[in-house]
């Protein structure tokens, strides 16, 4: 996966695809390259390359980093802060935001579906490919075509659905505008896909690059999960629970052979017996866990990740940083003080106890000066985290400072996200139940059970060596006996902890935020990111539930011909003329 950029014929192919650059305005493939591209696996298997080079492109990964965080509370404007992100900071969504944009997950999606129409006919010429890799190959073309469709839905909520190739112009007009679809039925179709297709799935590559740069087994069980907690019909939390236990059997079994061949390993512990990258640094310092999952990538946790390199750079480091690491070169993102400002280790909104080390991984302290923070977690690369009795000294000993270090890759999902998945099911099914009734109480035992895992791991309880004051667990603090609707709070604020930067927290709370039928909890959330005046304005707008997603763009809406309709929590004033159908 390292080398998808030095492929020439995924460069070719890329820019035969480039061509349709307008889903809405399909334009068909050259004859040429089609009649001698697809003849044998080889070939199939260069376009799924193809297919991840294209999730990775700069045009998606920073709508992948954007679309799930920038509205949400821990962001604000950085020094250098262009007009389109600061528009979303504000709340202002207008649809000639370049963010409104959707073209480049159409690319994705083209690219995934053109392998689905011709890879069964290369099967027919190539005898050396396999019926099995066939299915393979169509397992991950379909999981990739659904992770977009599932980016799209979350961030516009009814989109274009199809299913077919842009390969030719035979079916005129019909075939190439399309309407949308509503958001339920494309989510009951990606799940029925991926369910069927899990099976077939690879369960392990050859090399590590491959296993986690590569949809597998265990990255369709994380997409499902997410998936169900998305629907949440009455059976969606035990199906949830019973992918997310998949993932668990497949990360013991991996834990226990690592441990049968290295001995006691010095860097993988169990926490309530699910297996986890301790963040112990050499007995004396914490930071290990990040250094591993972010800075050196493809971890044992990873369960998908896009791959950057010294060739290949992530093109979100301009967010958090324009060039060099200096008080003056913030690039278009910083912390939301508050996050920074109140903390002491008690009492902080999101990081609540003294010892956890996410807080320097994810907020990045060189100026002393809490409105000045930087997100830290894709421009530092090495953390060291000396605790002595209660004392913190801090060691960054690496940072992505110049542009030929901006090589972090990008996770879409890891292992503790899916135990934070698991909790998330329980304690809907907790609710089910009634809080008070025993099932509800065996169900939020095993949901504080997996949030504590991932709690655990981040406060290095399991490291003797390191002195500590007080180190507050949280069972100490009480959440074990806790009410359901405290268990759903402390569940959001893990998830934020672990998962801050990563295009996590919007969704979060636009999904509690359809679950629970208002939108109270987002409202709440993003409170004190805005001053009175305009959070007053907010709350009027995201009353309306449709308010919560993205408007379509202008330029989408015009090249439909009136196809696509706007999102209705959003009013285009400029007439635009359409033609009747």
């Amino acid at each position: 996966m390292k080398h998808i950029k030095s492929l020439i014929l995924a460069t070719l192919l890329g820019a035969s695809f480039t061509s349709c650059n307008d889903f809405l305005n399909l334009e068909p493939l050259n004859d040429i390259v089609l009649e001698n591209f697809w003849t044998d696996k080889s070939d199939v298997e260069t376009a799924l390359l193809g297919v991840y080079e294209a999730l990775a492109s700069s045009d998606c990964i920073k709508r992948i980093c954007l679309w799930g965080e920038i509205r949400a509370d821990n962001y604000v404007e950085g020094n250098q802060t262009s007009e389109d992100i600061r528009q979303l900071l504000r709340e202002n969504l207008i649809y000639t935001n370049s963010y409104c944009n959707y073209v480049s997950f159409y690319n994705v999606i083209n690219r995934a579906n053109t392998i689905l129409y011709f890879a069964p006919q290369v099967a027919e010429k190539d005898p050396n490919y396999l019926y099995d890799e066939l299915l393979a190959h169509e397992a991950e073309a379909i999981t990739l075509r659904c992770l977009s469709y599932f980016y799209l839905i979350r961030s516009f909520h009814d989109v274009p659905y199809v299913l077919e190739p842009s390969i030719d112009d035979e079916g005129g007009r019909a075939k190439f505008y399309v309407p949308q679809s509503s958001f339920e039925d494309i989510l009951d179709s990606l799940i029925t896909d991926l369910e069927h297709v899990k099976k077939y799935a690879v369960n392990k590559y050859a090399s590590v690059d491959a296993n986690t740069g590569r949809i597998t087994r265990a990255t369709i069980c994380a997409l499902l999960a997410d998936m169900y907690l998305w629907r949440g019909r009455a059976d969606d939390w035990d199906k949830c629970i019973a992918v997310c236990e998949e993932v668990n059997t497949l990360k013991r079994a991996d834990y226990d052979k690592i441990k049968g061949k290295e001995g006691q390993l010095s860097d993988l512990r169990l926490y309530n017996n699910y297996p986890l990258i301790s963040d112990v640094w050499d007995e004396d310092y914490l930071g290990n866990a990040f250094y591993e999952i972010f800075g050196i990538g493809n971890s044992f946790e990873s369960l998908f990740e896009l791959p950057y390199s010294i060739d290949v750079k992530n093109p979100t480091k301009g967010f958090y940083l324009s060039t060099w690491m200096n008080q003056t070169n913030y690039g278009e993102l910083k912390v939301f003080p508050k996050i920074g400002d109140s903390f002491s280790g008690t009492g902080n909104d999101v990081f609540e106890q003294p010892l956890d080390n996410r807080y320097y991984h994810n907020v990045f302290d060189f100026s002393g000066d809490p409105s000045q923070y930087m997100p830290g977690k894709y421009i530092i690369s090495d953390l060291e985290v000396y605790i002595s009795g209660g004392d913190i000294a801090l060691d960054y000993t690496s940072y992505r400072g110049s542009e030929n270090s901006a090589q972090a890759n990008w996770i879409i999902y890891r292992y503790s996200e899916v135990l934070l998945f698991e909790a998330e099911a329980y304690l809907a099914k907790a609710r089910r139940a009634g809080d008070g009734s025993e099932d509800a109480k065996t169900f939020k035992s095993k949901a504080f059970d997996l949030i504590d895992a991932v709690n655990k791991r981040a406060i290095g309880i399991d490291n003797e060596k390191i002195e500590k004051t007080d180190p507050k667990t949280l069972e100490t603090m009480g959440y074990k006996t806790a009410t359901l609707e405290e268990m759903e709070n402390l569940l959001l604020k893990e998830r934020r902890r672990e998962l801050m930067f990563e295009g996590k927290r919007w969704y979060d709370l636009v999904r509690f935020s359809r679950r629970e039928g208002n939108q109270e909890r987002l409202i709440k959330a993003i409170d004190a990111r805005h001053d009175g005046a305009t959070m007053s304005a907010i709350k009027i707008k995201l009353r309306n539930p449709y308010a919560m997603y993205f408007p379509i763009a202008r330029d989408e809406m015009r090249k439909s011909e009136g196809y696509l309709k706007q999102n209705p929590a959003y009013k285009d004033d400029e007439k635009i003329e359409q033609s009747s159908h």
